[in-house]
């Protein structure tokens, strides 16, 4: 059921704007769910130069979205709806037995406690008080809408029938709608109906087509029997041995054999789920570094332009502001959260990590794409933007899913442990624009500066192009003017239709060109420039991403996700840029990944920093003492070298020291790394604290290679669990309100070991 065509919705902000900046003419039209809005046409250069009428172009319509993409749609949005209620009595319920709240606490009350930001909703003011047990204990209900009308007030939808409801589908019009190459169908599948696609075997239920899909490590095809005996009517396989397909007939199922397992699982999810990305503005962002904010920023860009936006990223996947899970569902804490009261790790201690949000890919497999578009089409997205990874594309997860527009920021060395080398990690990315071929609706957003740009370009080139750079004035968006501070960054950006002036709460260099990026992005939807301004202007401080921790000191400290030698440096360059007096760095490297990158970043930190820890960042099952060595192989040999007299390994943790046995030598490790400002401190929580404790007025501590990761992956032998909770930015702020005290007291905090003053 298809809308009329319109513009893509442009913001209120666009009207009535004099002057030749901002004269991208637009419609407004609120757009419906599940319907596809046209994008407006416009000019684009590449290189500077105009492209010209023949390539003044509108957006055309794809085909409509069928019946069944409604029917999954209606479900999901009853799922939305129980699990929005689900959050708000779990979050209750929590609260008062944390809390013991008082018996006569009324309902609003209860309901300001639960969290200031929910709307309050009708069936809480006549439900709350009934459903209170002795002592405020809360009890959550079956179902927690007033009375079965509710319940189908949600899932009306427009004149649509019951019978849409179902979300069964016929297997023959599944196959024949994919498009797959079947080789043929063993057992009775004449009218038989399939309720779900699955390839986990643990979340089949009852009715679903199971999937024999072959991934990295595990084959699929080893728990066809499993998915069976849990009621899979029907399982896809593409080797009819593997699958023991004798003993899947004899329990009853139809054995589909196919060429392609992977190819089989994109489609069959694509149709099932009624190829909900088809009526949306899809968006994809790649490359090494930048990802992260610049799909957060051109989120905000589409959203001023009055499009609801869905998100999949690094940090979270969402529906405009509601967090998903990446089955598509709303996230609702599934455990209690031990950590939640605690100002910090506490050195020593492994927390396990319960009841939190995370995310398992920046790029989710092909099938939770599929129910996280469905899940974003039910919640009335009318557009998607999302981190495109490497590994991602690779993999072929993003199969299945037509782009509108691909975006490049930048490529550096980076998982090589898995591509093997940059060549094969750079054929992986260019995957992305040599999949846009339709000039018609296709663009591809290109960042000039980067060495690598030319391979991408020549990938892109049957659509057109918009450059950006903050370097080469011919790109089609490029930043004519920059100022940086440490509190906010202006930009003055030269656009083909005019400028774009932008005051952003987003620091350093680095991210002048995600904002470019994110500009050009909307010059390629046929924004107005004021909008575009807008969304920039508004895209608050991504989490862990250059990000201020501000407890009142008279220095800087910044969390921030650089993880690989490029991005590290980047991040250096922006707190020397910015005015740092000195930079104090706490980083380390992932263990079980490219043992490559670690020295390389131990040089660009001993050349750039002032005051280097190194220490652990999910060492995951590699020996940490080893990642450490890695590192600091890469300080000079002057430095290695700088304590001659020395005749044992003191560029090391003291701890290993002592453990020989060698109990003055550990003193001494002190002193030497003390001398040279490099230190050795593989616990992370110790690293820290004694980098913010050292830092003087107008210094910069940087606490790389986390950001917004709140946990960490390390396998100890004492603990049967690989993530424990830990989270930068709370132990930096816990550091900040314990340091001061200390150092009032008369604590000397400038060396190690810590002291007191005139002692």
């Amino acid at each position: 059921m298809m809308s009329t065509m319109s513009r893509l919705v442009c913001s209120p902000l666009s009207e009535g704007i004099a002057g030749g900046n901002c004269n991208v003419r637009s419609s407004q039209r609120k757009c419906r769910s599940l319907s596809h809005a046209s994008r407006a046409g416009v000019n684009v250069r590449a290189f500077g130069a105009d492209l010209g009428a023949s390539n003044q172009v509108r957006f055309l319509p794809r085909d409509g979205c069928r019946k069944q993409q409604l029917a999954v749609s209606k479900r999901n949005a009853g799922q939305f709806k129980q699990g929005q209620i689900n959050r708000k009595y779990s979050t209750l319920v929590a609260r008062a037995e944390n809390n013991k709240l008082p018996e006569d606490m009324d309902a609003d009350e209860l309901m300001r406690l639960a969290d200031d930001d929910y709307e309050e909703e009708d069936f809480l003011d006549d439900g709350l008080e009934a459903m209170r047990q002795g002592g405020g204990q809360l009890m959550t209900p079956n179902m927690p809408y007033d009375d079965e009308d509710e319940m189908d007030n949600v899932l009306a939808y427009d004149d649509e029938t019951d019978d849409d409801l179902l979300v069964e589908f016929d297997l023959k019009e599944l196959l024949d709608g994919s498009g797959i190459q079947v080789k043929q169908i063993l057992g009775m599948s004449q009218n038989l109906t399939v309720s779900g696609v699955e390839h986990d075997s643990r979340r089949v239920t009852e009715g679903n087509l199971f999937v024999c899909h072959k991934g990295m490590t595990v084959d699929g095809h080893a728990f066809a029997q499993t998915a069976v005996e849990k009621g899979a009517a029907v399982v896809v396989v593409s080797d009819l041995d593997a699958a023991n397909v004798d003993a899947l007939l004899l329990k009853g199922a139809v054995v589909v054999e196919v060429e392609d397992s992977h190819d089989a699982l994109v489609h069959l999810a694509r149709v099932f789920y009624g190829d909900p990305s088809k009526e949306m503005t899809v968006v994809g962002v790649t490359g090494t570094n930048g990802k992260t904010t610049t799909t957060c920023l051109i989120k905000n860009v589409l959203e001023a332009m009055e499009q609801k936006c869905g998100l999949i990223g690094t940090i979270q996947y969402l529906a405009g502001d509601t967090r998903l899970t990446p089955e598509g569902d709303v996230w609702v804490p599934d455990e209690h959260d031990t950590t939640k009261f605690e100002p910090s790790a506490r050195g020593g201690n492994l927390w396990p990590y319960r009841g939190r949000y995370d995310v398992p890919n920046t790029t989710p497999d092909a099938l939770q794409l599929q129910q996280l578009y469905a899940g974003m089409a039910a919640e009335e997205c009318t557009a998607v933007v999302m981190e495109v990874s490497s590994h991602a594309l690779a993999l072929g997860r993003t199969d299945g899913t037509s782009f509108d527009i691909a975006v490049f920021t930048n490529l550096t060395r980076d998982h090589l442990d898995f591509h093997g080398s940059f060549e094969e990690y750079r054929e992986a990315k260019l995957k992305l624009f040599r999949e846009l071929t339709d000039p018609d609706r296709q663009r591809a957003v290109i960042n000039l500066d980067d060495p690598e740009a030319h391979h991408f370009i020549k990938a892109a080139s049957k659509v057109p192009i918009i450059t950006y750079s903050m370097e080469n004035s011919d790109a089609a968006v490029y930043a004519e003017s920059v100022e940086l501070s440490l509190f906010e960054t202006a930009v003055l950006l030269k656009c083909p239709e005019g400028d774009i002036q932008a005051v952003s709460g987003l620091l350093g260099r680095f991210n002048v060109s995600n904002m470019l990026a994110a500009a050009a992005v909307g010059v390629a939807l046929g924004a107005p420039l004021e909008t575009i301004a807008y969304g920039i202007e508004n895209c608050e401080a991504v989490p862990g991403r250059f990000e201020m921790i501000d407890e009142g000191q008279p220095f800087a400290v910044i969390t921030d996700y650089a993880h690989t030698p490029d991005a590290l440096e980047r991040v250096l360059l922006a707190a020397r840029e910015i005015g740092a007096r000195r930079i104090l760095l706490v980083f380390g490297a992932g263990g079980d990944r490219d043992r490559g990158k670690r020295p390389m970043m131990g040089r660009i930190a001993h050349e750039l920093a002032d005051v280097v820890f190194v220490c652990n960042d999910n060492p995951r099952t590699e020996c940490l003492q080893q990642i450490c060595a890695d590192i600091v192989s890469g300080f000079p040999v002057e430095l290695h070298n700088a304590h001659p007299e020395a005749n044992f390994n003191w560029l090391q943790d003291m701890w290993h020291t002592r453990h020989t046995g060698a109990w003055d030598e550990m003193g001494h490790t002190l002193e030497l790394q003390n001398d040279v400002r490099r230190y050795i401190l593989e616990e992370r929580f110790y690293a820290i604290r004694i980098a913010i404790a050292m830092a003087d007025e107008g210094d910069a501590v940087i606490i790389a290679g986390k950001g917004h990761e709140d946990y960490l992956d390390w396998k100890v032998d004492w603990v049967d669990r690989r993530k424990h909770w830990f989270d930068d930015r709370q132990e930096a702020r816990d550091t900040l309100q314990r340091v001061v005290p200390l150092q009032e007291a008369g604590v000397d905090t400038r060396n190690l070991p810590w002291d007191q003053v005139n002692r």
